[in-house]
């Protein structure tokens, strides 16, 4: 064979390979940088409609699926506790999962109490009161609530593990209804979770972030996904306060916005 033929044939071999090769790179570069391209149009988006956020949570790729099960009281076990933390209240057990204490002597709070003055109040005076986190303020209604919290996670709007304390005219403590959840599994592998930014944008797609909004707090918590009788299964959510004064829940697995009710969306403090 002519050498120089068979150099030329060498030659365009190689140079379509090569092609054929930048091809694929190209294709795969493209296919990687997708998702970045994506949300970088997102933000931009948001930008436009003048959609603000804080810096949002991050590092936070995994979760799973919890149970748990509505505590019952025993009559005999507070009947113990009014020796210790249980002290100068009158409890009643209602339902077997609801206990209701009124105070012998109402506890002064200072006129502007903050969530901080009460931290003493759930150490000394409610059983496992260490386990709540503060959630609004209705001064309307004269109540403070908390919602029990799970590994740092709020449980949200769970009324089986929800503190209401009642106070008075006089900004006076004087009582209290607790239910707890307790029994908690973890009964499902670790799964990936929808990050934040992909979350809003689900949010964005609903109608639910007009023109101008701005998200103020984001946080990962848990929302009860099944409700039986004698437990409860909860999923890892994300919550959104929107511009201070409405809650958005979404499903960190799945993406499904919880549906509330405009009057549950409010934030009451």
């Amino acid at each position: 064979m002519d050498w120089s033929k068979l150099k030329t044939i060498f030659i365009v071999t190689f140079l379509v390979l090569n092609i054929y090769l930048l091809s694929e790179f190209y294709k795969k570069y493209e296919s990687s940088q997708y998702p970045y391209l994506s949300e970088t149009s997102f933000e931009n988006k948001l930008k436009t409609e003048e959609i603000e956020y804080n810096e949002l949570p991050k590092n936070i790729k995994k979760d799973r699926y919890i149970s748990a099960t509505p505590k019952k009281f025993l009559k005999d076990e507070l009947v113990e506790l009014t020796e210790t933390i249980l002290q100068g209240q009158q409890i009643t057990i209602k339902n077997e999962t609801t206990i209701e204490s009124e105070f012998d002597e109402p506890i002064q709070l200072k006129e502007d109490f903050t969530s901080e003055d009460l931290v003493p109040i759930l150490k000394n005076h409610v059983f496992q009161g260490e386990r709540y986190r503060f959630w609004k303020l209705n001064p309307l209604e004269q109540t403070i609530t908390y919602y029990q919290q799970q590994q740092e996670k709020m449980l949200y709007r769970n009324i089986n593990g929800e503190l209401t304390i009642f106070f008075n005219d006089n900004d006076e403590i004087i009582g209290y209804r607790q239910t707890l959840l307790e029994n908690f599994e973890e009964f499902s592998e670790d799964e990936n979770i929808l990050q934040p930014m992909k979350a809003i944008e689900f949010l964005y797609d609903n109608g639910e972030l007009p023109f101008g909004s701005k998200i103020t707090k984001v946080e990962l918590g848990y929302y009860t996904l099944v409700h039986l009788t004698s437990s409860q299964v909860l999923t890892p959510v994300w919550r959104f306060v929107i511009n201070g004064e409405e809650d958005l829940f979404v499903n960190a697995f799945e993406g499904q916005i919880i549906q509330l009710n405009n009057e549950d969306k409010k934030i009451v403090e």
